[in-house]
């Protein structure tokens, strides 16, 4: 199914019942190569991280509800260019 501003209003204007799902069936599988625990931000950064540099794809994201229902759901979850500048490094150092 192709999508288009057009597609996607008439599938609300029909109730939304000639969508076809777009995306694998969810069955846990026997084992994994790597389980992250928590779907926010950082789990499914790892898990694309792990996919793009390492070519790990057999990782299982576990999260009690919905991905992005925590906090990456109700905030940015940026990750702060400035960290890197180097008249931040004594700062954040001090912090921690």
């Amino acid at each position: 199914m192709r999508y288009s501003v057009f597609s996607v209003l008439g599938q609300a204007l029909r109730g939304q019942r000639d969508w076809k799902p777009q995306w694998r069936d969810a069955a846990p599988k026997a084992e994994y190569d790597v389980v992250i625990v928590g779907g926010g931000g950082h789990g499914v950064a790892t898990a694309y991280y792990l996919a793009k540099e390492h070519g790990i794809t057999n990782v299982a994201v576990l999260e009690k509800s919905h991905i992005g229902s925590g906090n990456v759901g109700r905030n940015t979850t940026i990750v702060r260019s400035n960290y890197g500048l180097p008249g931040n490094i004594p700062f954040y150092e001090h912090s921690m």
